[in-house]
């Protein structure tokens, strides 16, 4: 943009900076008055038998301009990202002691409280059972759910085995099989679960919520708050 003769070395005297290879390397820290000290000394040094070009003189305007939006803009989009975190955080907040959906196989047991959970099936299925097994995979009960219709299905466990013994509190794998088309079909679920707190950020990023015996989940799976 500017030359490196005596014009440009006087212009550098000006903002304090001794040499042009000096200049050029604060060239990016520039601001709007460092550009016009410049402009105003470049056309004040100029040989008055070879002026600035008018061609060039915009060009120069243009390009200081151009850059001074791209920089409003990048500080513009980082505000409003700040802005979006900070509202899904507050948002987030406010889940602490409620109950979620969360898509999983999972389901924690606390010893009184019983389990509920549905199965989201995008296609009508017969004869669905749901199946409860413990963490060494021993399966413990099955429920009868009977024809499910599209969409969301509720379930509840009452934590009892087969036998109608309360089981131990602690960590579940649930299942629901059902006949879609004639052909047995594991369907998809979730639970619901109570949300002790809430991390932000991290080194994966995004909002994430602590379940209750379930352990972090993205604030983008929840698709359900209960209470």
């Amino acid at each position: 943009m500017f030359t490196t003769d005596n014009t440009v070395n006087q212009t550098a005297d000006t903002l304090g900076i001794k040499t042009a290879d000096q200049l050029n390397s604060r060239k990016t820290e520039l601001n709007q008055e460092d550009f016009f000290a410049l402009l105003t000394t470049q056309l004040a040094q100029q040989d008055p038998f070879k002026p600035l070009d008018n061609t060039e003189f915009v060009a120069q305007m243009a390009q200081f301009s151009s850059l001074e939006s791209l920089q409003a803009m990048q500080t513009s989009f980082s505000d409003l990202a700040s802005s979006m975190t900070s509202n899904q955080a507050l948002q987030a907040s406010a889940l602490v002691g409620r109950t979620v959906l969360v898509p999983t196989n999972a389901a924690s047991f606390d010893g009184a409280s019983e389990v509920q959970g549905v199965a989201a099936i995008s296609s009508p299925a017969t004869n669905a059972v749901l199946r409860i097994e413990d963490e060494a995979g021993q399966l413990i009960r099955t429920i009868e759910l009977g024809d499910l219709e599209q969409g969301p299905n509720e379930f509840t466990w009452d934590g009892l085995d087969e036998g109608g013994n309360a089981v131990a509190p602690g960590l579940y794998q649930i299942s629901v099989i059902g006949d879609v088309y004639g052909k047995p079909t594991s369907l998809p679920t979730g639970v619901y679960a109570r949300v002790d707190s809430v991390n932000l950020g991290g080194a994966q990023g995004g909002i994430f919520l602590n379940l209750e015996g379930l352990g972090s989940v993205s604030l983008d799976d929840v698709s359900q708050i209960k209470n």
